[in-house]
């Protein structure tokens, strides 16, 4: 596998790579390649079609290229046990069965066989891998954009091909529901930025709102004053991004990230004994789907 890096901070220096969109207002945009080498072993792989085939052939035989064992085949058995019930999963041709979860792994039944697979997705990109072990197809799909569902529809469409399934238009169904999901965003934006436009007081004195927030987990945010009622934070370990709090009433703030990846969203600010004690930090959930707890600590 000569074309594939470890490394994020290698990206960039790459010959031979694609650059990552997303939507920004609604436009799809070139976006900087992402730092993610703070948690390598999960997001910071960066490969080719061809050699994740040679890394899925070596899956699909069990460990084996040619004739040597390169990993061991209790090893890939054991990644394919369920260790977990993820729940139920309805799929677009009416089956509805459970999905599973192994080591690294989802499991499904789909018409009869059984799939292994895990879909990825980062800053500006969004890959998916499915086996089928037992019948031995292998499905590699990789994208620039972290906004489609495109690898969705695909896969499933050269399966049925694959196993000779009625044919479904895919494509138009997962189309269908990523345009109402966004429908559905941009509605909740607009409420969102009406509110802002009605330049609405705080229920505290802006200044009451600036100070060090900390949580134990992440680490400091500062938050300080902007124009006009604007509050501005900044990230201890996200030094290049800032986040523009506008006022919308109460002790929430509208916030827009200088990075699109992480999104729109309201911070709403704790406030008790007459004075702000912390905020809730809300991130796209493509990110981060939990919120965290910030206290303010002066």
């Amino acid at each position: 596998m000569m074309n594939t890096l470890a490394l994020t901070a290698d990206m960039p220096k790459s010959f031979n790579r694609t650059v990552a969109h997303t939507l920004v207002d609604e436009r799809l945009s070139a976006i900087p390649y992402a730092q993610l080498d703070g948690l390598a072993p999960a997001a910071s792989i960066s490969s080719s079609i061809n050699d994740m085939s040679k890394w899925v052939l070596a899956l699909l035989n069990n460990g084996k290229v040619g004739a040597r064992q390169v990993i061991p085949d209790a090893a890939i058995l054991a990644t394919r046990a369920p260790q977990d019930i993820v729940g139920s999963i309805r799929h677009l041709n009416g089956e509805t069965n459970y999905e599973l979860y192994g080591l690294g792994w989802f499991l499904q039944d789909y018409a009869g066989h059984r799939i292994v697979m895990h879909d990825g997705g980062v800053s500006g990109y969004v890959s998916s891998v499915t086996l089928v072990p037992q019948e031995h197809p292998g499905i590699i799909i990789l994208t620039n954009t972290d906004q489609n569902a495109f690898y969705e529809a695909l896969r499933w469409e050269i399966m049925d091909a694959y196993f000779k399934l009625p044919y479904r238009n895919y494509s138009e169904a997962y189309l269908s529901s990523f345009k109402s999901n966004m429908a559905a965003e941009q509605k909740v934006y607009k409420t969102w930025r009406d509110s802002v436009a009605l330049n609405l007081q705080p229920a505290s004195p802006i200044a009451n709102y600036t100070g060090t927030y900390v949580n134990e987990f992440y680490g400091s945010m500062v938050i300080s004053r902007g124009e006009n009622n604007d509050l501005e934070a900044v990230f201890e370990h996200h030094p290049k991004m800032f986040v523009k709090l506008q006022p919308i009433g109460g002790h929430r703030f509208f916030a827009t990230f200088s990075d699109p990846i992480y999104g729109k969203t309201v911070f709403p600010f704790n406030f008790q004994n007459g004075k702000i004690t912390g905020v809730k930090v809300k991130v796209a959930d493509f990110v981060e789907a939990d919120p965290y707890e910030f206290k303010k600590v002066n």
